[in-house]
């Protein structure tokens, strides 16, 4: 379950957003996110450990269906009191989300990671009800202002003292161990200077140049899902592929690589369907698979 905000952490935590550095970092975390996500339609959006809201708030504003999901009561009750009616906000844990597979465009886990017992279930969950991409926000054990907030944490205790702070190395690892296998990511840092220093050096931050280094103090990245396997639901009227391989049939799916859909049903099985009126088929079909 990992650590649940009580009512001074929600506190404290809302009120950072709503003081300098706060505003500014935010402001920066989503133009950070608005060029790396960049969808071309409307999506549904599943906010895993929403918080206090504001992220759902930014996708409502950015024209998109958004769902909350947070265990702390009092940061759950204080979403719903900002948040327009129309967005959802649930009651649950990362590692066990009570949504059906496939059930959002979208899921993001912005500062959620760090508090969870389990990330490795985390993700798990998060790449099973998502149909398109999973975004991630975390911090950075790799860069300056972690290195301030080790030395803070000696005399002023912090929400933050129950946090693990990961790398961009680190969550590729656990990504690719999660999805056997390498996949489509893309990575974003910001603040590579202390959040003190915003107020003088906020334009620099926004620079590319010092977004594209592994050290910043807060890590944006995408994941783009791609499935080796998929159902359909009428295989007899799929594209015939010009390049064919054979496989057992397993049922109405396709397969596919590098993200592309591969639609296969070849002339021998439409023969062999058209002369069994009953549709029992039997021995191998042919589906198409990429090398």
């Amino acid at each position: 379950m990992g650590y649940v905000f009580r009512s001074e952490d929600t506190k404290r935590y809302d009120d950072w957003f709503q003081s300098e550095p706060g505003r500014t970092a935010w402001k920066i975390e989503t133009e950070l996110f608005s060029g790396l996500w960049a969808p071309v339609s409307r999506q549904n959006v599943l906010e895993v450990g929403c918080g206090t809201g504001h992220f759902l708030e930014w996708i409502c504003q950015q024209g998109h269906q958004a769902t909350g999901l947070e265990p702390s009561p009092s940061m759950r009750e204080l979403a719903r009191s900002r948040l327009p009616g129309c967005v959802t906000v649930d009651h649950g844990h990362a590692e066990y989300l009570p949504y059906e597979d496939n059930s959002f465009d979208t899921v993001a886990l912005i500062n959620t990671l760090e508090f969870v017992d389990d990330p490795t279930e985390a993700l798990q969950e998060a790449v099973r009800v998502a149909r398109r991409h999973v975004l991630v926000g975390v911090l950075n054990r790799y860069s300056l202002a972690f290195m301030q907030h080790c030395l803070s944490r000696l005399w002023r205790p912090s929400f933050y003292d129950h946090a693990h702070y990961f790398s961009v190395f680190e969550l590729e690892f656990l990504i690719q161990k999660i999805l056997s296998g390498k996949v489509p990511v893309i990575w974003k840092t910001c603040f590579t200077f202390p959040l003190g220093a915003l107020k003088y050096l906020h334009h620099l931050e926004r620079s590319r140049f010092f977004t594209c280094h592994p050290f910043g103090y807060f890590i944006a990245m995408r994941i783009d899902l791609h499935y080796p396997l998929q159902t359909i639901q009428t295989p007899l009227f799929c594209d015939l592929s010009p390049r064919v391989g054979h496989v057992p049939f397993y049922g109405s799916c396709w397969l596919s690589s590098r993200g592309e859909r591969s639609y296969v049903l070849n002339a021998a099985f439409k023969e062999r369907f058209a002369g069994n009126r009953d549709g029992n088929l039997q021995g191998k079909v042919s589906f198409e698979g990429h090398s």
